[in-house]
């Protein structure tokens, strides 16, 4: 019981704080240019803000586990593999992009340093998952969603080929983890009144994501691709967690 109440404690207010993003969706407090424009700022600004503060404030070489690093970024990469191969079973190709994304990415830089920080504490584990699994799902996210897209010119490889590694170097999350890591590997700290703004701003990367995110889902279409959207599911919360 005390476990179940632990896992209580530490997942519904996370669901809670997506249900408030519906509500007010419903209620017109959060209008559809003010969905685009929250998930637009998360991604640019409050994340890899996020992630420069937690690699930025650690001792890397102290933190170090090669194990556990070389763990999570075979892991993933073994993960995005499989999930690109199943795509491939899709009739509707146009769907591909959609399914690998959902069915092996996770939210690693918002959700997992949550979880992390709650299970573990200030064990470390955190930079260490940062560096090894998120620049992955980032670099592979934008090679999918350039290759998958809809409108995509398929004769013209080698412009796709350079939006592909353009996109990659101008990732805000990837940015954001590359401005840490120097400070972190040197161990430079930051100053108070810096590293404090750093840390307020970190603060509201993970509610106004998971408001973003329940204020832009739409059930009915996830209905109408119901089938791919429980395959996909399925192998994020049961088929790869089993495997690993």
């Amino acid at each position: 019981m005390e476990n179940l109440i632990f896992s209580l404690n530490a997942t519904i207010p996370i669901f809670l704080m997506m249900v408030l993003g519906v509500f007010f969706r419903k209620t017109g407090l959060l209008k559809e240019n003010m969905i685009n424009g929250l998930n637009q700022f998360v991604f640019k600004a409050t994340l890899p803000v996020l992630l420069f503060g937690d690699l930025a404030k650690q001792d890397f070489a102290e933190a170090w586990n090669g194990k556990f690093v070389a763990f999570c970024f075979v892991v993933t990469l073994v993960s995005i593999s499989l999930v690109a191969l199943m795509s491939m079973a899709l009739k509707d190709k146009s769907q591909r992009g959609e399914f690998i994304q959902g069915a092996y990415r996770s939210s690693a830089a918002i959700l997992g340093i949550a979880f992390i920080t709650n299970i573990y504490g200030n064990s470390g584990m955190t930079p260490l998952m940062i560096v090894s699994a998120v620049p992955l799902y980032n670099i592979y996210s934008v090679i999918i969603l350039t290759f998958c897209a809809n409108n995509q010119d398929h004769s013209d490889k080698s412009a796709t080929i350079k939006r592909a590694f353009k996109n990659i170097l101008t990732n805000p999350i990837i940015l954001g983890i590359a401005a840490g890591v120097p400070f972190s590997l040197l161990n430079i700290e930051l100053p108070p009144l810096v590293l404090k703004t750093v840390t307020n701003v970190a603060q509201t990367a993970t509610p106004m994501a998971l408001l973003a995110v329940g204020a832009g889902f739409e059930g009915r279409k996830a209905i109408k691709k119901l089938k791919p959207t429980m395959i996909a599911t399925f192998i994020k919360l049961v088929a790869l967690p089993a495997i690993y």
